[in-house]
């Protein structure tokens, strides 16, 4: 396929003749790479992270879980008020609906953490009962 010309390689294969050239310019780059031939995932792509030391943020929100205590996006807003207040306040003043739209990116943060939404369900033990088990 070397040898053949961009356009008839094109008709055959469908792959576009721009792609086909820059590939035949790059091919000795290509044909002498070194690294990896296998790449799970590519660096950099994906939505930046809004929220400043996500990590920290994670961490608590493990702290919290491993403690076996609740972890709502109120506590979620405290945090971030504790330790990122400046950010906070931005964020708070660039959009319309700050708080609303600071719920919604908190909830999908836990989401993507894996970190689900607890649902109201009837207890049918009581809370002795519970208590006991723990």
């Amino acid at each position: 396929m070397q040898e053949a010309s961009t356009r008839d390689v094109s008709a055959d294969t469908g792959i576009p003749k721009s792609n086909l050239a820059r590939w035949k310019k790059q091919s000795s780059e290509i044909l002498h790479f070194e690294g990896t031939m296998k790449r799970f995932h590519l660096h950099g792509a994906g939505r930046p992270v809004l929220i400043p030391n996500a990590d920290g943020l994670e961490a608590f929100m493990h702290k919290r879980r491993d403690a076996e205590l609740a972890l709502t996006c109120t506590h979620l807003v405290n945090y971030l008020k504790r330790n990122h207040k400046p950010w906070l306040e931005q964020y708070l003043s660039d959009h319309r609906s700050g708080y609303k739209s600071l719920l919604k990116l908190l909830q999908q943060f836990c989401a993507r953490h894996g970190f689900t939404r607890q649902k109201p369900a009837k207890s049918k033990q009581t809370q002795e009962q519970l208590e006991k088990v723990r």
